[in-house]
């Protein structure tokens, strides 16, 4: 049972392989949170680095976990991650991912304020890239899916991660393993929020084509994914998979529903800017999908 007067437990668990350049602006973000340090612990599972990545993760205090294959193995990571976590949530963070700064204070007062009932928490994002002009555009994409089924928790309580059947599925490493594990938790009937706070998603690696072309490697993955999901042939879960791999739902009605269509009449300039982008990673997939 919760105790409000006491901050829930949290666990920061983080998937690393060769992070040196960007887990200090990550691992400092959570150093600087203002919430109480002895109610939240910070495990690093790495996959074998080879550069500096442990001595900065032991300078910031983490536990350090190990795992062993060749990358990707984020799945595996964060559920060792998981096995080891002494709290009562599981915040799933990725290495390059900065926390804006009162986030886990704003957390605990949503936490309070639904009595402790949301199983599960959605969390915006921002992206910050090499080309200011196009981390506006991604990031004002991003803003149409929070909580959406385009968009995955982070924050998950211990005990309902636990209950799902695959945690994260170790075959989706290098695919939709978020979404995957989005759906376990809906079939637990959980129950979903989204905080105000955001992350910010540090892609300054990541140049113009790379990131057209870097859903091409995910193509396995998908298929991995969707055909485990067809193969149970649930009518609710069928309609996730439409929404998230169909056209109408992807290009058009995500940017509407809610009254978001003010948002592409506002800032014109964006809304032209983003459907070339999504014009641009759709012929790839496409491309990519008659190849195989």
């Amino acid at each position: 049972m919760f105790i409000n007067h006491i901050n829930p437990f949290i666990s920061i668990i983080i998937p690393t392989y060769n992070s040196e350049k960007v887990l200090p602006l990550t691992l400092q973000s959570i150093k600087y949170q203002d919430y109480q340090r002895n109610r939240m612990e910070i495990i690093i599972v790495d996959n074998k680095s080879t550069d500096y990545t442990i001595r900065i993760a032991k300078k910031f205090n983490s536990k350090v976990l190990f795992v062993d294959g060749k990358p990707p193995q984020v799945c595996l990571q964060r559920n060792l991650g998981a096995r080891k976590a002494k709290g009562e949530y599981l915040f799933f963070l990725d290495h390059d991912m900065e926390l804006s700064k009162n986030l886990l204070k704003n957390f605990l007062i949503k936490v309070k304020k639904s009595n402790n009932q949301i199983d599960a928490w959605y969390i915006p994002e921002k992206i910050h890239g090499n080309n200011s002009v196009i981390s506006k555009i991604r990031t004002f994409e991003r803003s149409f899916y929070n909580g959406t089924v385009i968009d995955a928790t982070r924050i998950i309580k211990k005990k309902k991660f636990w209950d799902t059947n695959d945690k994260y599925d170790v075959s989706l490493s290098g695919g939709p393993a978020d979404w995957d594990l989005d759906i376990q938790l809906n079939l637990l009937n959980c129950k979903f929020g989204i905080l105000n706070d955001f992350i910010t998603h540090h892609e300054e690696s990541l140049h113009f084509w790379q990131y057209i072309f870097k859903k091409t490697k995910y193509l396995k993955g998908i298929n991995i994914y969707k055909k485990k999901w067809e193969k149970k042939n649930n009518l609710v879960q069928n309609k996730v998979l439409q929404k998230q791999f169909g056209f109408n739902y992807r290009y058009i009605e995500v940017f509407l529903e809610n009254k978001k269509w003010k948002k592409l009449i506002s800032q014109p300039h964006l809304t032209i800017g983003m459907y070339f982008l999504r014009l641009l990673i759709g012929l790839n997939y496409l491309l990519n999908v008659v190849k195989k």
